[in-house]
């Protein structure tokens, strides 16, 4: 049963814990955020803590990429988002409520995969413009190359869900890799793994390659985050030193970026000579 592509079910064993890990992080984040406190290390703390939690304890939940995975398999077999389970349905809606009013705060702090490409990405996208510019093993390439070939996948996704009704993703879907931690002789498609291991290697030389140019999930939020009110902005101690554009790794440290594509890495706050960058209202 090689190429079997069951996917382990959300259920409320999962859900509850799910969410409360979703608003508990996304709420202490942007908590760190607003104060200023979420340095370099209290970053990587906070990613480490989620991956392993959300990753390897529960398995790769909460899992963003599920949602939509479910509501195209609905509305090709079913034709009727009636039937979509609920526990799919709230996550879902709370994934887009979460980003309209927190911004990228789920993918880059909640999601299993996400922390992970952000924990490797430290490797090669160094929170140093000195150290960033010497290094010569990582590829940048701009939020609005990135976006526009995840809009891509994203059609291509929907044209083989609703003509052929094909999961491309109910098959690859990265972030079920790490089912393997939890229930390794039960899940038994191997390419998930393959996939969240071939995502990991490239996410030294490219940064979240999967969050930037693959996921579905990422497509939506990104067009959510949009109309965020709270983002990072300059004050008016900027002194257009430039630097943090130069260390942004999805090229989005300009005054008129619309910050759609910010993780919240928190790479310009620590670059900043001025403390000139806030999280606030526009």
């Amino acid at each position: 049963m090689f190429f079997q592509t069951d996917t382990p079910p959300i259920n409320h064993y999962f859900a509850v814990p799910m969410f409360i890990f979703w608003i508990i992080f996304s709420l202490f984040v942007i908590l760190l955020i607003r104060k200023k406190k979420l340095s370099r290390n209290v970053r990587i703390a906070i990613l480490v803590v989620a991956t392993i939690y959300a990753g390897i304890i529960f398995g790769g939940f909460p899992n963003l990429i599920m949602p939509f995975q479910q509501v195209l398999s609905t509305i090709a077999v079913r034709g009727d988002l009636t039937k979509l389970f609920p526990e799919v349905f709230a996550v879902f809606v709370g994934l887009i409520i979460t980003t309209i009013f927190f911004g990228r705060v789920l993918c880059g702090f909640v999601c299993p995969l996400g922390t992970l490409q952000e924990l490797i990405s430290q490797i090669n996208f160094k929170s140093d413009v000195k150290a960033q510019e010497k290094n010569k093993f990582h590829i940048e390439t701009s939020s609005q190359k990135a976006s526009l070939v995840r809009r891509f996948f994203l059609l291509i996704l929907i044209l083989l869900a609703s003509i052929w009704s094909i999961q491309i993703l109910q098959i690859f879907n990265p972030n079920l890799g790490f089912w393997y931690f939890i229930n390794f002789f039960t899940f038994t498609s191997i390419f998930p793994l393959i996939g969240l291991v071939v995502v990991s290697i490239i996410s030294i030389f490219i940064y979240r390659p999967f969050c930037r140019y693959i996921c579905p999930a990422g497509a939506v939020t990104s067009l959510c985050s949009r109309v965020t009110r709270r983002k990072y902005r300059r004050t008016k101690d900027c002194d257009d030193c430039g630097l943090c554009e130069k260390i942004c790794p999805t090229q989005e440290g300009s005054t008129n970026s619309k910050k759609n594509e910010c993780y919240y890495c928190n790479r310009c706050i620590d670059v900043c000579p001025k403390d000139a960058i806030e999280f606030s209202k526009s």
